[in-house]
């Protein structure tokens, strides 16, 4: 009677063993397994519960979702492009200077070529002037005697016109003009040969006059009569 005592006792506390060993080896086949679903209703909270396994977190994983701190963005600049690099070097260039033309008065207006041509003949007239009187000397080139083309050439000299010594030879230099477009300051040539050939020299002074140095008079002014037209060879402007 005691030994079925005993026996009864260990029944359950044996029976528990076993289940507590079958359920800690594997919970996995007592928790799909139908027929020990009243026993777990039966222990309620006493029941063991599996112990389910925590996924490892990858570095990447948990690397990804750690939110980045203001500390930790780096704003990446694009390097600078050659040709921002080139502006950047390029010297400034200066401002354009912009030249303005000073006003021009009238007072300083530059004479027209006839108003100079005219201003110059005056002052050869005036210096041809200065000699009327002066004896007549063969190849005279001074106020000491003056000859027709030594005469001429020493007055335009006076007034920075350069002619040849003799008249054949100053015949050769200007422009030719008609002798009815003959103005004062022109030369007039002569042939008293009247073959062409030039052999005297005036200045032609206006009003149908010229001056020169006469063989018989000296320095003095003619009028381009009929006599001096019948030995008129030409005209010539060097001024």
């Amino acid at each position: 009677m005691k030994n079925l005592k005993w026996s009864l006792l260990l029944v359950p506390i044996i029976s528990t063993f076993l289940f507590v060993t079958i359920i800690t080896a594997s919970p996995a086949t007592i928790s799909s397994d139908l027929q020990l679903k009243p026993i777990q209703t039966a222990m309620g909270n006493l029941y063991p519960q599996a112990i389910q396994p925590v996924a490892p977190v990858s570095p990447e994983k948990e690397k990804s979702t750690t939110p980045a701190t203001t500390a930790d963005v780096k704003v990446s600049t694009p390097p600078p492009s050659t040709a921002a690099l080139a502006q950047t070097k390029r010297p400034a260039s200066p401002p354009k200077q912009v030249r303005t033309q000073p006003s021009r008065s009238s007072n300083t207006l530059t004479p027209p070529p006839s108003s100079t041509r005219t201003s110059k003949a005056s002052a050869i007239i005036a210096t041809s002037k200065q000699y009327i009187g002066v004896n007549y000397v063969f190849g005279g080139t001074t106020p000491s005697g003056f000859d027709c083309s030594g005469f001429t050439k020493y007055v335009f000299a006076k007034n920075g016109v350069t002619l040849p010594r003799v008249s054949r030879d100053q015949y050769k230099k200007g422009t030719s003009v008609s002798l009815s477009n003959v103005k004062p300051g022109d030369l007039v040539f002569f042939s008293f040969a009247k073959n062409g050939v030039v052999d005297h020299v005036g200045i032609h002074v206006g009003n149908g006059q010229f001056i020169n140095a006469s063989s018989s008079k000296g320095v003095t002014i003619y009028t381009l009569g009929t006599y001096w037209k019948s030995v008129y060879v030409g005209a010539k402007r060097v001024l």
